[in-house]
């Protein structure tokens, strides 16, 4: 069956549309019952697995950059280490940039991802406390977060991405500083 217009260029008016659409219906035949069936499983809703730890991949960031460790500055340029301390993690295409500093009578752990996502959050154990639940925090539109109030420690953190989880190595906070 062919639609057809007065003009080749412009479609067909609404009506002769309309009546185009009614004979196809009184026409032509319903496809088979199998074929049906089959159509309709195309869509129908799979059950998620039963363990959605199964679907995320664990990725351990390595650690690229400590400003604490630089070398010492050659004579008579300033060079004195500050009191924040700035990390950069790399993990399979992402770049995790941290930044601790002394905040009041503890320490404030700042940081963003950088790469393909920047929704999800960031959770903070504390080597000390095991067994505590862990500190979250959720990453805003830029992929940033913070976290206040953090003690000397060590701490593991996991940053938790669509099905990613980037594992950052232990890092100490307030120790080793200036």
């Amino acid at each position: 069956m062919k639609i057809t217009a007065v003009d080749d260029k412009l479609p067909p008016s609404d009506e002769t549309f309309e009546r185009q659409i009614r004979r196809a219906v009184r026409e032509l035949h319903d496809a088979p019952a199998a074929w049906q069936r089959s159509a309709i499983g195309l869509w129908t809703k799979r059950e998620a697995p039963s363990t959605l730890v199964a679907a995320i991949k664990r990725i351990a960031a390595q650690l690229s950059f400590d400003s604490w460790t630089m070398s010492a500055p050659a004579l008579g340029m300033r060079g004195a280490r500050g009191a924040t301390r700035h990390l950069l993690f790399t993990a399979q295409g992402r770049d995790v940039d941290l930044r601790i500093a002394p905040a009041g009578d503890g320490f404030q752990l700042a940081g963003q991802i950088l790469g393909p996502d920047a929704e999800g959050r960031i959770e903070i154990e504390d080597d000390a406390n095991a067994g505590a639940p862990a500190r979250t925090a959720s990453l805003d539109e830029l992929g940033e977060f913070r976290v206040d109030g953090l003690g000397r420690g060590l701490y593991r953190l996991t940053l938790h991405l669509a099905d990613t989880a980037i594992e950052l190595p232990p890092i100490e906070v307030g120790e080793g500083g200036p």
